[in-house]
């Protein structure tokens, strides 16, 4: 019986290095991507601003203009594109952060039902011994 008990917690250790290897490596490509959005969200910024900034010239003599980063139309005020791309992106980032609390949040509810199986089969273990 302790065999077998010993061969049960090999494997459930074997287990938990796999799971916290995977959990690794699911959080490294997680950064990479993140990293990834955000230089390609950059660059699209940067092309945005530099567009922008070779039409300066003839937008200024065109007499007043606008605030930088909002279009008005009616009485709503839109966000430009720019300020829409960084929305976007801050959604982004927070649906990933979320993903990963909400992965994290169900591994440690995964964790507390293993210790309470573990605890309820020490508490069987011990009734039929006695």
């Amino acid at each position: 019986m302790a065999k077998r008990l010993t061969d049960i917690l090999k494997d459930a250790e074997a287990t938990k290095e796999a799971l916290s290897h995977q959990l690794f490596e699911f959080h490294s490509q997680a950064q990479e991507n993140h990293s990834v959005i955000h230089a390609q969200l950059s660059e699209l910024v940067d092309y945005i601003h530099r567009g922008r900034a070779d039409k300066k010239g003839e937008i200024s003599s065109r007499g007043p203009q606008q605030p930088a980063g909002t279009q008005i139309t009616g009485s709503a005020v839109t966000p430009m594109f720019e300020q829409r791309v960084q929305m976007a992106q801050r959604r982004i980032v927070q649906t990933v952060l979320d993903a990963d609390a909400n992965r994290a949040l169900s591994q440690e509810a995964a964790e507390r039902d293993r210790e309470r199986r573990r605890k309820e089969a020490r508490s069987l273990k011990r009734r039929r011994k006695d």
